[in-house]
């Protein structure tokens, strides 16, 4: 008998009941809020995400969402967390120290009419706010300063400036208090508010912050090498109208794009410890932490893990195991071979101090490992004498189903297999992976004689 087995990734058919909040939590990290949905997303539904605003409902597209500083992130079973920046568009904020959000989850089926519904409404209270905090999410880099007061000159911020050619030209223009921004590209690139929207880009002026969100691979961010590691730079200079005046802010974010390296057991991501697009002169870094999923780890949490954060003359350097239990493997078959690949997603947080004022640093880095090959085992089980071949083959991971098997004969369904008498089992094994066994009389229609 002549077999081939072959397989493709299934997601399990599972339910959500938000009615019941299923499998769903909310919680605080830091300057970032988190909502958590354990394989939320059954074969055949779509989840939909809005944001509630007042008595309004705005859909989060990818395109807004960027914008405006939310995240979603899924693994092949439906496990998805959302992420949404303090400062984000829709988040009411209580003179930058607490911060409520809302929600809005469709969970849809086949029917267009066959939807479940749930607002998810979380409060987080932050007040260890640095002068600058950058933050890069996985579609868009935030910055938030500190906004200057008249008698607060050590922020890093211009003072008043009434020149004819950034005098206001006309107060309607002035939404948020910012109405004009040169990105530079290197080259300068001037901007009103509206036209800085319409590309793409997000402003918000707080009681106490200056913030500007830009997605990436735009028109106006350019890439830099900064100690071999690749970023993703944004350079803006905004004026702003303030209750004292005219006033300009400088921003300025960077975000890793690469500077991974994979051994066949370890991820290493490697940050610039110098990050020359924000800084000058000298810096001290006072703090420096690593989380997962955007929630920081102790020392004890990561060396159970064996997690490691290390820095070298040049570079901040992560190191996670490959199968990490924070992480997940994914099933590949290119060429019908079998693969698997390793994702997980490091949190890198830095606070440093310069010569101007403080900058906290935070990324959320998710990494994929290249594919690597993971050929099955074959076992032939067969005893002449029960007139039956018996072979298994494995294993797999979970998220691996049998869809057909091709015999010389042609390709049979697992359904077509079953309904001519064959065998066909799959075995589930204790360490979470699986194989597959198939049985075939020796008088079956798919075997070749030879006489």
């Amino acid at each position: 008998m002549t077999a081939a087995i072959v397989v493709s990734q299934a997601r399990p058919n599972m339910k959500l009941n938000l009615q019941s909040n299923s499998g769903l939590k909310s919680d605080c990290a830091g300057n970032l809020m988190r909502l958590t949905l354990d394989k939320a997303l059954a074969v055949g539904n779509q989840l939909e995400v809005e944001a509630i605003n007042g008595t309004q409902h705005v859909v989060l597209t990818p395109t807004l969402a960027a914008q405006c500083g939310y995240s979603m992130e899924s693994d092949p079973w439906g496990n998805t967390r959302i992420y949404i920046s303090l400062m984000a568009c829709y988040v009411d904020n209580k003179e930058d120290a607490t911060f409520n959000t809302g929600l809005r989850l469709k969970m849809y089926s086949q029917s267009p009419s066959d939807v479940v519904s749930h607002d998810v409404t979380q409060t987080c209270s932050y007040s260890g706010w640095a002068s600058r905090e950058i933050l890069c999410d996985r579609n868009y880099m935030e910055v938030s300063n500190y906004m200057a007061k008249p008698d607060d000159e050590t922020k890093g911020l211009a003072q008043q400036d009434n020149s004819k050619n950034n005098a206001i030209p006309d107060a309607s223009d002035v939404a948020h208090g910012i109405w004009k921004m040169t990105f530079y590209t290197p080259e300068p690139v001037s901007m009103v508010l509206r036209e800085a929207e319409q590309a793409g880009y997000g402003t918000r002026m707080t009681s106490n912050h200056l913030v500007m969100r830009s997605p990436y691979n735009t028109a106006e961010t350019y890439s830099e090498d900064v100690a071999g590691v690749p970023m993703e730079v944004f350079r803006v200079s905004a004026y702003y109208k303030a209750p004292h005046g005219l006033n300009t802010v400088n921003w300025a974010a960077a975000c890793p794009t690469g500077g991974v390296l994979f051994s066949e057991n370890v991820i290493s991501w490697h940050v610039p410890r110098r990050l020359t697009p924000l800084m000058d002169g000298s810096f001290k870094i006072v703090e420096m932490h690593m989380g997962i999923n955007g929630q920081r780890l102790d020392k004890s949490q990561m060396a159970t893990r064996g997690y490691t954060l290390s820095t070298t003359d040049f570079h901040i350097v992560v190191e996670i195991p490959v199968g990490s239990p924070d992480g997940y493997y994914k099933s590949h078959a290119p060429d019908y071979q079998y693969h698997t690949t390793y994702t997980v997603e490091p949190m890198l947080e830095v606070l440093w101090t310069d010569t101007k004022d403080d900058t906290r640093y935070k990324v959320l880095f998710p990494i994929t490992t290249p594919l690597m090959p993971r050929p099955p085992s074959f076992q032939d089980n067969t005893v002449p004498e029960d007139r039956v071949f018996s072979v298994l083959l494995g294993t797999f991971l979970h998220d691996v189903e049998l869809r057909n098997i091709t015999f010389s004969t042609g390709v049979l369904t697992v359904e077509e297999c079953h309904a001519k008498g064959f065998t066909v089992q799959e075995h589930s094994f204790p360490n979470g992976t699986k194989g597959f066994s198939l049985q075939v009389p020796f008088d079956a229609d798919v075997v070749l004689k030879h006489v």
